[in-house]
C-alpha cells in the first residue's frame, strides 16, 4: 500500500503531469492533512500510538490490542509515508502485525500467557518480514516488546513466527535484500579502536535524537494550545514538502537513498544535508501528530554518519577506512542507540551481509554505542516514553498482578496530619518527636490542604531564630496534594507515583470520602514482590508436581501446602473479590485454571493469575496456597458444597 501510494504521487508518470513541478511540495501536507482528519474522526484510537501501545498491551492488557486501532494506524502510517513523510514503517507494521496476531488468538480463545506471547511474536514477525531478518525479528520482539524480559516459553513461538513471516516475505515480495553493497573490507585489526569510536559517536547522535524528540514533542504540545492540531500537522507538511523538493532523496522510507550511500553514488555534502534533514524532520513530524516509526530512519541516519566518519578519518589520518562497511556499522549503531535494541541491531545487519568477518567489527560499534547511551539516558525511546505515560516499565510484564490487589490492603492506617497555623516551633518539636518523613496540614473543617516533608524543615532549623515568629505550617506546605482512593488497585498507584514523584499519597475513602490512611511506594512495591514470589511458586510447583493427583495437598515447606481443586457449586458466577478467600479461610488463591482439565495435565492455555474481578466457571479449578490446617479447613469446605 506504502508502495501504490509512493507511485501515485511521486513515480515518473505521475510527476511528469505535475507542471510546475512546484506543486508536488504540497503532497507531504495533504498526507498530514488527512492524517489530521483522521485523528479528529478517531482521537481514541490515534491515541493508541506504535511500538508503545504493542509494549502496554503485552505488559499491562494481556496481550489484547483493538482491532480498530490496527486498522486505524495501518492507513495512517501508510499515507505518512506514500505522500512523502520521512519516518519509517516498522513500528506500525509491528502493531499491525500484533493486532492482526491478538485478533486471532482471541477467536481461538487463548489463555492470558499465550495470548502475550501471540502478541508479541506477531510484532517480531512483522519486522523480520520487513528486512528478511528472522533472527532480527524474534530479538526485535525480546528486547523491545518485552524489555527484555525473556522468558523461554516464547522463544519457539518467536521463532516460528519470524521464519513463516520471512517465508511469505520471500514468496511475495522476492529474496532480494533491502540492501546492496559491493564486498566489504573490514580492514586491519590495528584499526578496530575506530569501529568503537564510531559507535561512541553514534551513541551520542541516538542520545541527541531522543532528547530532540523529547523536545519537539513538549514544544508542539504547547504550540497546539493556540492553533489548532491539524493545522501544525499541515504547517509541518509544508515544511516536508520543501525539503523533499530541495533533497528528493529525503522523502519516504529512504531505502534507495541507502542503496545509494552504500554504493557511494552521493557526494559527501549531500550525505551531510540528508544526516540533518532527516535527523531533524524525523522528529518533527512524529511529535506534529504524524503516524510512523524510527526503526529505518535510525538506519539512515546511522549509514549517513557512517560513511562521513569513514570518509572524514581517512582524509584526517590517511588510514584506510571502507566506506561501506563503516555505513552498515553506524547503521546498526544508531539503530540499537536510539531503539536500546543491541541483539536486534547485530542480527538484523549480519543476516543482511551474511559475511561472519562482519560481526566482530559490527558488535564493537553496536556495544560502544548502547553503553554510552545506557550511562546517559538509561533508558530507551520506548521505556522514556512509558515512563512519561506514567508506566512503571521496569516492573515488567507482569505489573497486572497489581491490578488484583486493592490500596486498602496495603495502605497504613496512621497519617500525620496538623493545624495549618501550627507555628515553627511547634512543627519542628513535633517533626523531631515522630519517624514521619511526611506531614500534612488541614484547614479548620479537618480536611487536609497541604503537605510538608520532614527535609524542608530540616533546611529551616538554621534560620530558626530568625524565622520562628514570621512563618506558620501554612506558609511550608506543598498545596497540591494528590489523593487516592481505598477502592483503587495497586496498578493504578503505582502509574501515580510514578507520575507524581512522590514516596507517599494519602488514601480517602471512596464511600465517606475521608482520609483513612497513606500508601506508601515501598510498600506498593513489597506488595509486587511478595505476588512475584506466589505466582513464581504455583507456576514453578504446577510444572514440578505432575504426579500429584487433584483434590490432593502437596507440602511445599514444612507447615505450608499446596492444594488443586475444582472449585464448589456456590462458587460459580462470583468473583475472587465477592468470596474473599483470604479473609475467610486464610488461604491465597495463587493459580486459576480454566475448564475441566488439570493442570497435572500440561495445558498451559489454561492458566490464569488470579484478579479481583474474575467471575468463577463451572469446571475451573483453583491452586491454593497457605499453612496446613487452613488448606484442609478449605478444602472440607469445597467436599461439603460440591
Amino acid at each position: 500500500f506504502i508502495g501504490f501510494l509512493s507511485t501515485l504521487f511521486y513515480g515518473k508518470e505521475s510527476l511528469s503531469r505535475i507542471n510546475p513541478t512546484w506543486i508536488f511540495i504540497f503532497i507531504p501536507a495533504i498526507g498530514m492533512l488527512v492524517q489530521g482528519i483522521m485523528v479528529w474522526l478517531a482521537p481514541r484510537q490515534a491515541g493508541q500510538k506504535g511500538v508503545i501501545e504493542i509494549i502496554k498491551a503485552v505488559g499491562l492488557r494481556k496481550g489484547y490490542l483493538p482491532f480498530r486501532s490496527t486498522i486505524f494506524h495501518f492507513f495512517a502510517s501508510a499515507i505518512c509515508i506514500g505522500t512523502g513523510g520521512t519516518v519509517g514503517p516498522e513500528a506500525p507494521a509491528a502493531q499491525s502485525g500484533a493486532g492482526v496476531v491478538a485478533t486471532l488468538g482471541r477467536v481461538l480463545g487463548l489463555g492470558e500467557a499465550r495470548q502475550r506471547i501471540f502478541t508479541a511474536a506477531g510484532a517480531g514477525a512483522a519486522i523480520a518480514a520487513i528486512f528478511n531478518t528472522p533472527l532480527g525479528g524474534v530479538f526485535f520482539a525480546i528486547e523491545v516488546v518485552l524489555l527484555n524480559d525473556f522468558r523461554t516459553a516464547a522463544l519457539t513461538a518467536f521463532l516460528l513466527a519470524s521464519v513463516a513471516a520471512s517465508t511469505v516475505s520471500r514468496i511475495i515480495l522476492g529474496n532480494e535484500p533491502k540492501f546492496l553493497f559491493s564486498a566489504l573490507d573490514i580492514g586491519s585489526y590495528k584499526y578496530f579502536f575506530f569501529y568503537l569510536l564510531l559507535g561512541v559517536v553514534a551513541g551520542l547522535i541516538s542520545i541527541g535524537f531522543i532528547r530532540t524528540n523529547e523536545m519537539l514533542r513538549i514544544v508542539c504540545r504547547k504550540i497546539y494550545r493556540y492553533i489548532p492540531k491539524i493545522a501544525g500537522m499541515i504547517l509541518v507538511g509544508l515544511l516536508m514538502g520543501l525539503a523533499g523538493y530541495w533533497m528528493p532523496g529525503i522523502l519516504g522510507i529512504g531505502y534507495t537513498t541507502m542503496n545509494q550511500i552504500l554504493a557511494n553514488e552521493l557526494t559527501h555534502q549531500s550525505i551531510l544535508i540528508l544526516l540533518l534533514l532527516k535527523f531533524f524532520l524525523v522528529n518533527l513530524i512524529l511529535a506534529a501528530g504524524g503516524f510512523g516509526g524510527v526503526f529505518a530512519p535510525s538506519l539512515f541516519i546511522g549509514g549517513c554518519l557512517g560513511h562521513l566518519f569513514a570518509f572524514t578519518f581517512s582524509r584526517t589520518f590517511h588510514v584506510p577506512l571502507d566506506l561501506t562497511t563503516y555505513t552498515l556499522v553506524g547503521m546498526g549503531a544508531v539503530l540499537a542507540g536510539v531503539n536500546s535494541v543491541p541483539m536486534a541491531a547485530i542480527m538484523i545487519l549480519f543476516e543482511m551481509t551474511n559475511d561472519y568477518h562482519f560481526i566482530l567489527p559490527l558488535m564493537v560499534g553496536v556495544v560502544g554505542s548502547t553503553v554510552v547511551v545506557h550511562m546517559v539516558l538509561k533508558g530507551s525511546i520506548y521505556a522514556r516514553e512509558l515512563e512519561r505515560q506514567g508506566y512503571h516499565y521496569i516492573l515488567g510484564r507482569e505489573v497486572h498482578i497489581l491490578e488484583s490487589i486493592s490500596v486498602s490492603q496495603v495502605m497504613r492506617k496512621d497519617i500525620f496530619a496538623i493545624p495549618e497555623n501550627t507555628p515553627l516551633s511547634e512543627l519542628i518539636r513535633l517533626c523531631l518527636n515522630h519517624p514521619y518523613e511526611t506531614i500534612y496540614t488541614t484547614n479548620h473543617h479537618g480536611k487536609i490542604n497541604g503537605v510538608i516533608l520532614s527535609g524542608t524543615l530540616r533546611e529551616l532549623i538554621t534560620e530558626y531564630h530568625t524565622l520562628k515568629g514570621m512563618i506558620v505550617a501554612k506558609d511550608l506546605a506543598e498545596p497540591q496534594v494528590k489523593f487516592i482512593k481505598d477502592t483503587d488497585n495497586l496498578e493504578y498507584a503505582l502509574r501515580l507515583f510514578a507520575r507524581q514523584r512522590v514516596e507517599e499519597i494519602p488514601v480517602v475513602s471512596s464511600k465517606s470520602k475521608e482520609v483513612v490512611g497513606t500508601l506508601h511506594y515501598q510498600d506498593v512495591l513489597k506488595a509486587y514482590n511478595n505476588a512475584m514470589v506466589k505466582m513464581n511458586l504455583s507456576e514453578g510447583l504446577a510444572d514440578d508436581i505432575k504426579t500429584i493427583a487433584p483434590h490432593q495437598t502437596h507440602e511445599v515447606m514444612p507447615g505450608i501446602n499446596l492444594l488443586e481443586i475444582e472449585i464448589p457449586k456456590n462458587f460459580e458466577g462470583k468473583t475472587l473479590k465477592n468470596l474473599r478467600l483470604r479473609n475467610r479461610f486464610g488461604v491465597d488463591v495463587v493459580m486459576i485454571e480454566r475448564g475441566n482439565s488439570s493442570l497435572w495435565q500440561d495445558d498451559e492455555r489454561q492458566r490464569i493469575f488470579p484478579q479481583a474481578d474474575y467471575q468463577f466457571q463451572a469446571g475451573d479449578r483453583v491452586i491454593v496456597l497457605g499453612e496446613k490446617d487452613k488448606v484442609d479447613k478449605f478444602k472440607e469446605y469445597v467436599r461439603q458444597h460440591v
